[in-house]
């Protein structure tokens, strides 16, 4: 005796598991390239320029990578003391949100965490260097 299965779908044999390609296969986006100058590049001589210059500085002969990136961070420490509030104001969202294209956003970034936090906080940190000065 033959027994028929039964359902619980009242339109099961409608009903397929496997929809029908309707559409073409989505596309891979492809994020921009950051435009980074060649090496033999001149850096431009403004505040970007010496960032990036310090952040592309080779470790000196004998020198650990440990004292190397101290050296930096101290260098780029020493640069941004010397810009305005409304610059390191700048820079600061400059380099917490990098867009695509900014090279030293994209240079900056490959510090550390620990540096990176560092020096954001030394730039966000800007108008209180300020006042403090002043009132000296």
């Amino acid at each position: 005796m033959v027994t028929a299965t039964s359902s619980i779908f009242r339109d099961a044999a409608a009903r397929s598991l496997v929809r029908p390609r309707t559409s073409t296969p989505p596309t891979i986006a492809v994020a921009p390239t950051i435009a980074i100058r060649p090496p033999t590049a001149a850096v431009p001589d403004t505040a970007d320029g010496k960032l990036i210059a310090i952040l592309d500085a080779p470790l000196a002969g004998g020198e650990t990578a440990l004292a190397g990136f101290q050296r930096k961070e101290h260098e780029l420490g020493t640069l941004i003391a010397t810009l305005s509030v409304t610059a390191c104001q700048a820079l600061h969202e400059r380099l917490a949100t990098p867009q695509h294209g900014d090279e030293l956003a994209h240079k900056f970034a490959r510090l550390t965490v620990e540096r990176r936090t560092r020096l954001l906080n030394f730039l966000a940190d800007a108008r209180r260097r300020e006042l403090l000065a002043a009132s000296r």
